[in-house]
């Protein structure tokens, strides 16, 4: 008995010296969330005009997110929408409906009150819907899966920032 509970301490302090080992080489990293996570913060950004509702719906969630700010000296946000839709089966046979995919990119430029990018990249997501034969309710379809793409197109922007930010101020 003695000799298994003296195995069990041992076994317990070499875990808790790996576990301590391995928690000092995470000393480099700025967490997302929690008590000092840059994702707490608020981060005022100006922002573009913008040129299509999906882009007026990435800006809005992101004003939400990050704050607007009032003046000049915060970096600008400026995002560029396009999408494309197209079918997810071929087929000879006459359906009813259609399933559909509508993919929304952004082109994603962060630029600093100096007047340089601090970041210059693209993401993408995309939205399923369906279509039939009645035109109203398939362009309707479509509207709704660019809008629904959009907001998730907005978190990953909103990552993407998030990253962009704690690498510019770190």
């Amino acid at each position: 008995m003695w000799s298994s509970n003296r195995l069990l301490r041992n076994a317990f302090v070499a875990l808790s010296l790996l576990g301590a080992t391995a928690l000092a080489g995470c000393t480099g990293l700025t967490p997302v969330y929690g008590e000092r996570g840059i994702g707490t913060e608020r981060h005022p950004l100006n922002y573009a005009k913008p040129n299509s509702r999906a882009e007026q719906i990435i800006y809005q969630e992101l004003a939400l997110r990050f704050g607007k700010a009032s003046d000049s000296s915060s970096p600008t946000v400026r995002i560029t929408t396009s999408n494309a839709g197209r079918k997810l089966t071929r087929s000879n046979v006459a359906r009813p409906s259609e399933q559909r995919e509508m993919v929304v990119t952004a082109q994603i430029e962060l630029i600093g009150a100096d007047g340089s990018v601090i970041l210059s990249t693209s993401r993408s997501t995309a939205a399923l819907y369906t279509t039939d034969s009645q035109a109203l309710a398939a362009s309707e379809a479509e509207r709704e899966a660019v809008e629904r793409a959009a907001r998730e197109l907005a978190e990953t922007v909103r990552l993407t920032l998030l990253g962009a930010l704690a690498q510019s101020a770190g």
